[in-house]
């Protein structure tokens, strides 16, 4: 008969005790819930464990704490991570269904009544009468003496037997087993746990909004007019005043197509007419047509500065010039948003892994640059050597919790776990690949889970099948009957007759703890 009892938060050891000497199964499937610290003590567990053997119970818990799982472990109580592993294992039936603690009800107590007391009858003492002389013959001396021999040499053979003590000491298998899983992380709020059925763990969107700018050098040159034509001017007083002619006038040649220039300090034209001084220009555009020769430029751009005074320009003017120069085009423009991208995309990953708590990452495959505003300094055709551009963008990406993805390796790998052996909870390694897909944010890839499991060995079997065998022949069959590495070490005390002892309680069987083997006493 099979049951699964459900433990309560707030049962303590009494309680669990109850429960489980009121059942009538031989074996139970024992629900523990997160909350419940009850069964976290070691103590308490090795107190549930006599409890079950005394009752020929088969235990087992079910519970996801780390506390409760080792403490089970060390006091021989079998675990499973969850209910249906349980029943998947074949540990309880599929049909056998769940019962809530409450729901059990205790054993009718029958009342045994005392038995009325007898009154004793005090028989009258018989005096006996010997007839002889009560000595005891020699026949009958010899044969009491080899009684007595025979007595004595059966309590010895006796004593042989049961007196030595023994201490079987085994190192069980270890075994590395792997598994690996799919796992699809979904931030849309529609995975609010982990699935292990269909291998979905929950994510979290993140966004940050941000703007930057750079510039790219211009790739393609044409000739073009890159230097002004600088020269000099002579300014002349036309009234009696003083004259000031600011910085920045224009000027221009008067045949044909005006050529403009500006002059590039005040000018201050002494009083009275005639009176005349010089100041310097330069072309307002680049190129050779600014190289005019003298008397040229003789005109005022402002119609009412000509009123006051004239100018012209008493020397030719020189410097401009055609040279190869950068030139903006279409492909400079794509090259600078493309730099963007990648910057901004750069600055907002930093930015958004400053906000990830401890165990999170943020898939490089699943950041998204949007744009939202894009300007150019410059536009195609212009002549420049560089081009630059302002960017004004969201990136966003999605957040993956390793421990989630963890758990569901770790899920996995209990499944993979073969019968007869146990997973040791240290030593687990999990280990993420590559993304293999990202659709709607939610970002698909595989993760490999690998632990070590060690072999269960029966103490009860052990101890029946080298009772009384030769320590030599003993350690043989466990060597090739028992799932163990090394030999197996065997101290008989005293060894008397280079046996084992006759009863299987004589005999104590220490199953190593491999985990400081491997892992380090520190660990």
């Amino acid at each position: 008969m099979e049951q699964i009892i459900q433990l309560a938060p707030d049962d303590d050891i009494t309680s669990i005790r109850t429960r489980l000497e009121w059942t009538d199964a031989r074996r139970v499937l024992m629900i523990v819930p997160r909350q419940n610290k009850a069964l976290r003590s070691l103590v308490h567990q090795k107190v549930l464990a006599r409890t079950a053997d005394s009752l020929h119970i088969d235990l087992a818990l079910v519970t996801q704490d780390g506390k409760t799982r080792d403490a089970a472990k060390q006091a021989g109580i079998k675990t499973f991570a969850a209910e249906w592993i349980a029943r998947r294992k074949g540990f309880i039936r599929q049909d056998v269904p769940k019962t809530a603690a409450e729901t059990l009800a205790p054993p009718q107590l029958k009342v045994i009544q005392p038995a009325p007391r007898q009154r004793m009858r005090i028989q009258d003492k018989k005096l006996v009468l010997v007839i002889g002389s009560g000595r005891v013959g020699c026949l009958q001396q010899i044969i009491a003496l080899i009684l007595a021999g025979v007595l004595a040499l059966a309590l010895t053979v006796l004593v042989l037997i049961l007196a030595p003590g023994a201490k079987v000491t085994l190192i069980p298998k270890v075994d590395v087993i792997s598994t690996s899983i799919t796992i699809t992380a979904n931030p849309d709020g529609s995975v609010p746990e982990i699935d292990p059925v269909n291998n979905l763990i929950p994510a979290e969107p993140i966004q940050v909004e941000l703007t930057l700018s750079t510039t790219v050098n211009t790739i393609d040159t044409e000739k073009a007019p890159t230097d002004f034509a600088k020269g000099t001017v002579v300014i002349f007083n036309r009234t009696q005043d003083e004259q000031i002619v600011p910085i920045s006038t224009t000027v221009h040649t008067s045949s044909g197509v005006p050529i403009e220039f500006i002059t590039t300090q005040t000018a201050t034209v002494p009083a009275g007419t005639g009176a005349t001084t010089s100041t310097t220009i330069i072309a307002v555009k680049p190129g050779p047509q600014g190289n005019v020769p003298a008397g040229q430029i003789n005109k005022f751009s402002d119609p009412t500065m000509s009123l006051l005074v004239r100018v012209i320009n008493d020397r030719p003017t020189g410097g401009g010039s055609v040279r190869e120069a950068g030139v903006v085009t279409d492909d400079d423009k794509d090259r600078v948003r493309s730099k963007l991208r990648q910057l901004i995309q750069q600055e907002g990953y930093k930015q958004m892994q400053a906000e990830l708590d401890a165990q999170e990452y943020i898939p490089p495959e699943s950041l998204q640059v949007i744009e939202l505003d894009l300007t150019y300094d410059k536009f195609s055709g212009d002549v420049s050597d560089t081009l630059g551009a302002e960017m004004h963008a969201v990136v966003r990406g999605t957040v993956v919790a390793d421990y989630n993805a963890n758990r569901l390796a770790y899920l996995a790998l209990l499944q993979e776990v073969p019968p007869g052996k146990t997973l040791l909870p240290k030593g687990l390694r999990f280990t993420a690949g590559g993304i293999q897909a990202v659709t709607d944010r939610a970002v698909t890839f595989p993760v490999t889970a690998e632990g070590l499991v060690v072999s269960e060995i029966d103490i009860g079997q052990v101890k029946d099948a080298i009772v009384f065998k030769p320590i030599g022949e003993a350690q043989q069959w466990m060597s090739d009957n028992l799932p163990i590495v090394g030999v197996p070490g065997v101290d008989v005390e005293p060894n008397w007759l280079g046996r084992l002892p006759a009863l299987a309680s004589r005999i104590e069987v220490e199953v190593k703890d491999v985990s400081p083997m491997i892992f380090g006493e520190g660990e």
